[in-house]
């Protein structure tokens, strides 16, 4: 599986500005980026906070798709827990006929306890309602007869068939959000491509792909040509000095996710400030991807030797100008695309995986611990 690359998107907004400008700054980016051949772009959802303006990703695709040509446009993820699953899967696959299959569905049971108390939904309730709400969006997608559910929190008690059907068949390839090893042990068993992130540490990531790797082998099924994700937080620059100039940027973001995670939000306002406990500066570079062309390339090479097959690039962090990000956008795919884009993970990455440890616990795109429950 060669290496492929996209944006991440999820436009946040540290001095609160219109919807309208961040979103047509991210529409300038993406359109740069297909230029350049970039593979895809992924689109978050935050609600209720300057974190990220991305409350609607289903209705923010269908826009980005009619200003792109052929650049593949993925949800990371729609939180499942926060949606009428049935609808999900009905407006997923009207934005799969209206881009001719240019879509792919990711997935995620969330982790933001403010975010789905504005859902009126608890935080311990995301993994039943996650999983519930996963199977009867699947069957609404391939169920040709009229079928009911009964879950917990989720009832279909009225016999329907849902339409239409996706334009891909059986439905739009998904991507399963998640860091945990039961995350890992889902997307196994489902054929879902996992995606975690690089601020776990490569070799917390590499662990996690012997999560994978471990469960599909257990399954009885094929542990060859399997694919793997990786958010990183990236900039590109000419020199190693100007990209570490960006470190403010990120560092609001990672605290913002805190405070988020912590409910520290005011008049939908992150609270982002230093942290006790917050990442030493030397594992916060190894773990974010900023540097020239060359370093950047090396680092990539890295990942895709344990086995990562599909790099996130989260260049829109804490307020980056848009006029940085164009350039860094530019930089990157001429110089580090280029010499990535052939590459596979080597035939040795997959029984490194099966040998390697364990991750207990769940984490945040931003590396901190959530609990050890394994969900």
């Amino acid at each position: 599986m060669v290496l492929k690359f996209g944006l991440f998107m999820e436009w946040p907004n540290p001095l609160v500005k219109s919807f309208s400008s961040r979103f047509n700054e991210g529409i300038q980016q993406i359109q740069l980026s297909e230029q350049l051949g970039y593979d895809y772009i992924l689109i978050a959802e935050h609600h209720f906070s300057n974190y990220g303006f991305s409350p609607a990703p289903l209705l923010q695709a269908l826009k980005i798709a009619e200003s792109t040509d052929r650049i593949k446009i993925g949800t990371a993820a729609i939180i499942v827990p926060e949606w009428q699953p049935i609808r999900a899967a009905e407006e997923m696959a009207v934005l799969d006929h209206f881009t001719k299959g240019r879509v792919f569905c990711g997935v995620g049971r969330g982790y933001q306890p403010y975010e789905m108390g504005g859902f009126g939904i608890g935080l311990e309730e995301s993994r039943p309602r996650f999983q519930e709400g996963l199977e009867v969006m699947m069957k609404a997608w391939t169920e040709e007869e009229d079928w009911t559910y009964q879950g917990e929190f989720i009832k279909v008690e009225e016999p329907i068939t849902v339409f239409p059907k996706p334009y891909q068949k059986p439905h739009p390839p998904l991507w399963l959000a998640g860091s945990s090893e039961g995350s890992m042990k889902l997307a196994a068993a489902k054929d879902i491509t996992p995606l975690t992130s690089s601020m776990m540490g490569m070799d917390g990531v590499a662990s996690q792909f012997g999560s994978y790797v471990r469960a599909r082998k257990d399954l009885g099924k094929s542990v060859e040509d399997l694919r793997m994700s990786l958010q990183c937080m990236t900039h590109c620059a000419p020199t190693m000095e100007e990209s570490l100039n960006q470190l403010p940027y990120i560092r609001w973001q990672v605290r913002a996710q805190k405070a988020l995670t912590e409910r520290r939000v005011i008049n939908g306002k992150t609270q982002a400030e230093p942290y006790e406990g917050e990442m030493a500066q030397d594992i916060f570079l190894d773990r974010t991807y900023l540097g020239d062309p060359e370093s950047l390339i090396n680092k990539f090479k890295r990942a895709n030797d344990i086995g990562i097959t599909n790099i996130s690039l989260w260049m829109d962090w804490g307020g980056i100008e848009h006029e940085k990000l164009m350039r860094s956008i530019k930089l990157f795919g001429e110089e580090v695309l280029p010499v990535l884009k052939d590459l596979n993970p080597p035939g040795s990455s997959v029984a490194k995986a099966i040998a390697s440890a364990e991750v207990e616990g769940t984490f945040t795109v931003t590396g901190d611990r959530l609990s050890a429950d394994g969900g």
